[in-house]
Parts: structure tokens; sequence; C-alpha cells
């Protein structure tokens, strides 16, 4: 079963990458620019710490006093992290170091940390200047003990049953904790190319048509028998045997649609796409030129009633056709126009086709007895059908003819369409050789 174009396989997210490769790398150049302009502009800060320990403060020598006191501390060091960044503590401070702070400014600078199952409180410090948050961390932690003190005094007692040591002074710090330039450039490319990559696949999931030849084939599940160019309207044929790339590339679907065919009788093909403007007709009218190069007898009809193009693809007239034969008043030998003289490709075009249902001319036994003409004129068919999920009559003409080629417009056709088209040749158990990528 065809895969649904939101089928992605990792393969395609690469293709997405390469198929977005400048969006992705203008974003990531973005964010690092981004992020080197808010490290420009962010203000510096420094942090400084400072460490106290806390410790029973009465003399003894007794195990299960030391032991008591000891877990006595701990339970009350949980509490001077709560309690440690206090007004009153800030207040003091302010005052000894003339700061230019508020106690609620200076509350906001300074977090104090502790340890699970530690005696230890760690004092940090953020500021704009070295100086300062060094100075500032160190007066809280002289001032803490004396704080402790005032708290936890008995009444009546002249000493606390805590001790508090300051066993790491601050010290300046030699660099701001922020901004880091080169780590905020680096967070910068990294946000920018996540985030390019993210939009690349999104966009690439979102996009409905198919993008290259290896997402048509795998959303069609099928073999690819020809990648080739659309051309300019100009230069839609190819005119010559010229050895331009273009036409290796035709001579090549020629091959190809012949080795996916190894086995079998192959007298007439039904070309089949999902839409106009696929480019299908240009590449039906080069398949039936590859072929007829290569010494084939070639029948090319525009089976497209709604939407004929070979006439105006070959220049040919359009009086009579298909639509006149299926009528019943021309024979095919009396209709069929050779296409040059050096060259055995026969051209059959619509023709004149008259009001009504495009399908009450393709009965079944009409088509039977002319595909039986031209088998028995030994010629190979090629038909430029209709869409087929637009037009009943491309129904009849995969049922007259020996095998099936899809053309699929590289980000022109539907993802969807490719597969829903797929899907009904494959309810009809059509013969289908493979698929065409129109670029």
């Amino acid at each position: 079963m065809a895969r649904q174009w939101t089928q992605l396989t990792p393969r395609h997210h690469l293709q997405a990458l390469r198929a977005y490769r400048w969006a992705v790398l203008a974003l990531a150049l973005l964010g690092g620019v981004g992020g080197g302009v808010a490290s420009l502009l962010q203000t510096p800060v420094y942090r400084a710490s400072a460490q106290l320990f806390f410790s029973p403060n009465f003399p003894t020598a007794d195990v299960r006093q030391l032991d008591a006191g000891g877990n006595y501390i701990l339970q009350r060091v949980r509490s001077y992290t709560e309690i440690a960044n206090s007004p009153e503590v800030a207040t003091t401070v302010i005052n000894q170091l003339d700061l230019p702070y508020s106690p609620e400014e200076l509350m906001s600078r300074v977090n104090v940390t502790g340890k699970a199952s530690t005696a230890v409180l760690t004092v940090e410090v953020a500021d704009e200047t070295p100086e300062r948050a060094r100075d500032i961390a160190n007066a809280i932690a002289d001032e803490f003990p004396g704080f402790i003190g005032r708290l936890e005094k008995p009444t009546g007692v002249e000493s606390t049953p805590v001790k508090v040591s300051v066993v790491r002074r601050a010290t300046t710090p030699p660099s701001p904790e922020s901004p880091q330039p080169l780590t905020d450039v680096s967070l910068g490319l990294a946000g920018g190319l996540f985030v390019g990559t993210a939009a690349a696949i999104i966009g690439y999931a979102r996009q409905r048509t198919v993008r290259d030849e290896s997402h048509a084939a795998e959303v069609a599940d099928l073999a690819l028998v020809g990648v080739v160019d659309a051309g300019s309207p100009a230069s839609a044929l190819m005119t010559r045997d010229e050895r331009s790339v273009r036409a290796e590339a035709f001579r090549q679907m020629r091959t190809d649609v012949r080795l996916q065919a190894v086995g079998e009788r192959l007298t007439s093909i039904m070309v089949t796409g999902c839409g106009a403007g696929d480019g299908q007709a240009a590449a039906v009218g080069n398949l039936a030129i590859a072929f007829a190069r290569a010494g084939e007898t070639v029948v090319l009809v525009d089976g497209n009633l709604r939407n004929p193009e070979i006439h105006e693809l070959f220049a040919v007239a359009n009086e009579a056709g298909l639509a006149t034969v299926l009528r019943g008043e021309a024979s095919v030998n009396g209709v069929v126009t050779q296409w040059r003289q050096e060259l055995p490709l026969y051209l059959l075009p619509t023709g004149r086709v008259e009001p009504g249902p495009a399908e009450k001319l393709f009965q079944p036994d009409r088509l039977a007895k002319l595909m039986e003409s031209f088998r028995l004129g030994q010629v190979l068919v090629i038909v430029n059908g209709p869409p087929l999920l637009s037009d009943a009559e491309a129904t009849f003409l995969v049922s007259a003819t020996d095998a099936t080629v899809v053309v699929a417009r590289l980000g022109s056709t539907e993802a969807d369409q490719l597969a829903a088209t797929v899907a009904v040749l494959r309810k009809m158990r059509a013969n289908m050789l493979g698929l065409i990528a129109v670029r």
C-alpha cells in the first residue's frame, strides 16, 4: 500500500533538511547573532560565596550528649536556610557597607542554601561588581553568628547552644557568572539550528506535494521508470536525435519500460496522471518519440477528450481523431497521421468531441475493437490518458491496454492524490509498469 504524505521516513527528514537547508542555516545564524547581541547588552553579574559551619556550643565529653547536640544542630540548620536572608541582616550589611540598595533589593541578590544532613550553609551573593559581591557575602557571614546568637540564646543564659563559624570567606570572582558570550552564542546557534530543523521537518510534513523522485516513488510504491525534465513550451519535444541529457533520460525511460515488461507481450501502454499541469503530455510524447527512434512503429493516441494536448504539442490538425473513430464516422487508417516521414511515429489526436458525457464513447467493445486493430498491425500503442480520479473514461482505457504508467510532477502533484490514483489502479488489478517523475 502506498504511503500517505504524512508518513515520513528518516531519509525524508534528511531530505527535508536539504530542501530547507538555507532556512535552517539562516535561523541558526540568527540564533547565534541573537545570543551574541544579548550577551553584549546584558549587564555582567558576578557571584561570590562564603560558607558557615554550625556546631554545638556546650562543653561535654558525653558521646550521647554530643550525638543529641549534633541532631539538634541539623534540625536547626534547616530552619536557618529560611531565616538567614532576613531584613535585619540585610539592613545591618547595607549600613555597614553603605550600599545603594533597600533591604528587599539586597535580599533579592542573596541566596542561602544548605546540603541535606550537613551543618554547612552557603551564602551566595550576585552583584554587578565583583568586589561588592565579595564584600556583601563576607559581611553577611560575619553578621550571621550574632544574628543566630540573638535568636537562639535562652533567657537567663549567657551563651547560645549553637556556635557559628566562617569556614570559607568569599573571594573576588575572576569572571562574571553571566553573560558568557561564547556560551550564549553556542546556545543561540544550537537553538536556531533546532528551530530551523524542526521548521524544516514540519514544513516538509505539511507540504502536500511530492518533493522529489524518491518521495514520489515511495508514495506510489512503484518503481521509477524515468525522471525527466518537462522542458519549456518551445522545446517540449525532442525534435531530432539529440545527445542532450534530457534526450538521454527519455531513451533510458524507454529501456526501463521494456525491462519492467520483460516476459510480457506489450502492445499498448496507457499513461495517466493526477491532474492538469503535471507535464504528462510532453512526457508521453517524448516517450513515443524514443520508441520510434529505436525502430518501433508507434501510434500515439490522445485519450484525454476533456483536455486534449497532443495535437497542440505536435502541431497537427484535430478535426478528426479518436472520437471520430469511436463514433464510427471514420476508420483508424483514415485519421492517423505520420508525424515525420523519417520516423515511424503516427498520431491519433482526440478529434472533434461532441457535447455530452465523454465516457459514452469509451464503450468496452469499441475500445477492444480499436486495440485489436492495432495489435493486428503490429504497432506499439501509447495512450495519453486522462486523470484517473476525475475522468471516468480513464478506467476504460486502463482495461483496454496491456499496461499502465503513472506520471507525477515533482513539487506540483499532491501526494495524497498520487497515492489514491495508484490505489484505484491496484483495485482494478492494472498491470502497472512504474512511475515517471517530471521535474
